[in-house]
């Protein structure tokens, strides 16, 4: 049975990065502003947080990426706009753990946090080529975190879907709703482009995974996608 949910696409501002680094070999050298988008899901009791944003970038990082804020899109302000402190998530999903999409966990102390194994495994010893992407004070806090192996019920309305490729234990987020159900694609797909196209972000681990987790994500039927990156799409439609 599918229960009503209330879903809320958030905002935790943009930050600046070369867009090759979303699209494979294209782009080099134009600068992209990419949307940070948390998404706020009540699904009954709970109240669950897909991504927590980017944070505060160390200095070391602000040399090669911007992050543009305005006070209102920071992610404690955005729950507020819904009534929501942080303390109050329940849940939290990362689809990984590079620093751009785990960078406010920090925030959410009473929460558990559901990520791939395979993916905080290898988040404290990457390799070289995947090191920058990991900032370990991001999530290596004192957070209740339950792995999972694969595909994975999180709620009767919410599922993990493992999408390796951008990083080794990448998952996707499929919320089943009343007419649509609804992709959180995290960086399977940070554009739009990367799903319609079939074009692998250009951070890979594997690229042949890659590829297969887009053929997966768009093989989901009546499926309505949230890119995570794609400054072009900030409402849920």
């Amino acid at each position: 049975m599918v229960i009503k949910m209330d879903l809320h696409l958030l905002s935790d501002g943009y930050f600046t990065l070369d867009k090759s680094f979303l699209v494979y070999t294209k782009y080099q050298g134009q600068i992209y502003e990419a949307a940070l988008k948390p998404l706020l899901i009540i699904d009954g009791k709970e109240k669950i947080l897909v991504e927590t944003g980017i944070g505060d970038l160390p200095e070391a990082y602000r040399k090669f990426h911007t992050v543009k804020r305005k006070p209102d899109q920071a992610l404690r302000a955005q729950l507020q706009k819904h009534r929501i402190k942080p303390e109050e998530i329940t849940l939290v999903i990362n689809t990984h753990l590079h620093f751009d999409h785990c960078g406010n966990n920090a925030l959410f102390s009473n929460a558990k946090f559901y990520v791939q194994a395979e993916e905080l495994r290898y988040a404290y010893a990457p390799d070289r080529f995947q090191k920058a992407a990991y900032l370990r004070k991001f999530f290596d806090a004192d957070l209740d975190y339950v792995t999972v192996r694969g595909k994975h019920q999180l709620t009767d309305n919410i599922i993990l879907v493992p999408t390796p490729g951008h990083s080794i234990g990448h998952q996707s987020v499929l919320i089943k709703g009343e007419r649509k159900n609804f992709v959180y694609c995290g960086d399977a797909a940070p554009l739009r482009e990367n799903l319609e196209k079939r074009n692998i972000p250009g951070v890979l681990y594997r690229a042949d995974q890659a590829l297969k987790s887009i053929d997966k994500l768009r093989s989901i039927k009546n499926a309505a996608y949230i890119y995570s990156h794609d400054n072009e799409q900030l409402t849920l439609v």
